[in-house]
C-alpha cells in the first residue's frame, strides 16, 4: 500500500515535468517571525495557500528563467490566497484567517500593465488593497506607479503612493540578472520607504538574490533597515522550492523566515 501511494505521488509530481508550458500554479508558503519590544514578545506563524490561473498557457521552452516566463511572455492571470495566522504572546494565543483575490494584466499586443489585489481578515473589518499601473519600456523592462490602501480594524484609513521598476538583463551566457526597485511614501508617518533587490539566474532553474530596504531617515542604520537573502530552485520543470530570510524586517522589526513550494500544470 505504501509503495502504491509513493508511486502515485511520484506520478502526480512528474506529470507534465517535461512539458514546455503551464496554465496553473499552486503554491504553499510558511512564514515565521518574532516581534519583540520592551513591552511584549510575539511569535507569528503563517501558512498560505495560493492558486494562480493564466488565461493563456505560459511558454517555458525558451532560455528565459522559469520564474520569469510569465513576465517576459506577458501572460495575464487571476489569483486567490488563503492564509492561516497563529499569534503566540504572553497574554494568550490568537488565530486569524485571511484571504485575498487579485489579478495581473499584461498582453503582447501592447505595453500596458496592471495589477490589483484585495485582502481581508475574517472576523475583522481590516481590509488592504494594493495595486500597480505600469508600462513596458521594453519587453523586459517595466516601470509603474504603485499604491497601498489600508483600512485597519479599529477604523480610519490611509493610502500610500509610490513608484517601481523591474528590469531583466540577458548576460548572453545563459545566465540573467533581475533588478527591482521601489519607493513608497507614507504620508501619515512622514517617512518614505525605499527598496532595491537583485536576483542572479544561473540558467533557467536556479536563482539567488539579495534585497535591501530602508526608511528615509534610516539609511545604513542597523535598527531602521532590512537586509534579505532569497533563493529559488526548480527541482523539476513544474516543481519549485524557495527560501528567504529578512534580517530586521521593516514589517516586524525582527528577523523573518520564509519557505515555499509551487507546482505548475
Amino acid at each position: 500500500m505504501k509503495r502504491s501511494m509513493l508511486a502515485l505521488l511520484i506520478a502526480v509530481v512528474s506529470t507534465g515535468a517535461a512539458a514546455d508550458s503551464y496554465q496553473n500554479e499552486s503554491s504553499v508558503g510558511y512564514t515565521s517571525a518574532d516581534v519583540s519590544n520592551n513591552i511584549i514578545n510575539v511569535d507569528v506563524d503563517r501558512w498560505q495557500l495560493k492558486h494562480q490561473y493564466f488565461f493563456n498557457a505560459v511558454d517555458t521552452s525558451g532560455k528565459t528563467p522559469r520564474a520569469e516566463a510569465a513576465f517576459i511572455n506577458k501572460n495575464a492571470s487571476v489569483f486567490g490566497t488563503l492564509s492561516r495566522i497563529y499569534i503566540d504572546h504572553q497574554l494568550g494565543d490568537t488565530e486569524l484567517n485571511g484571504w485575498s483575490v487579485g489579478g495581473e494584466y499584461m498582453d503582447k499586443s501592447h505595453n500596458f500593465y496592471g495589477q490589483l489585489e484585495w485582502m481581508h481578515f475574517s472576523g475583522t473589518k481590516q481590509q488592504n488593497v494594493e495595486g500597480t499601473l505600469g508600462y513596458f519600456i521594453s519587453n523586459d523592462w517595466l516601470v509603474g506607479a504603485i499604491f497601498e490602501h489600508d483600512r485597519p480594524d479599529q477604523g480610519g484609513s490611509s493610502t500610500n503612493y509610490g513608484v517601481m521598476t523591474k528590469k531583466l538583463w540577458d548576460l548572453g551566457t545563459g545566465d540573467m540578472i533581475n533588478l527591482e526597485a521601489e519607493i513608497l511614501d507614507y504620508r501619515q508617518a512622514s517617512t518614505t520607504r525605499y527598496g532595491v533587490a537583485a536576483d542572479y539566474y544561473f540558467g533557467k532553474n536556479f536563482s539567488a538574490g539579495v534585497g535591501y530596504e530602508w526608511l528615509s531617515d534610516g539609511f545604513l542604520s542597523e535598527s531602521d533597515d532590512s537586509l534579505s537573502l532569497r533563493a529559488k530552485w526548480f527541482a523539476l520543470p513544474n516543481l519549485s522550492l524557495s527560501a528567504s530570510v529578512a534580517f530586521d524586517a521593516l514589517e516586524t522589526g525582527d528577523d523573518l523566515y520564509q519557505l515555499g513550494a509551487s507546482y505548475r500544470f
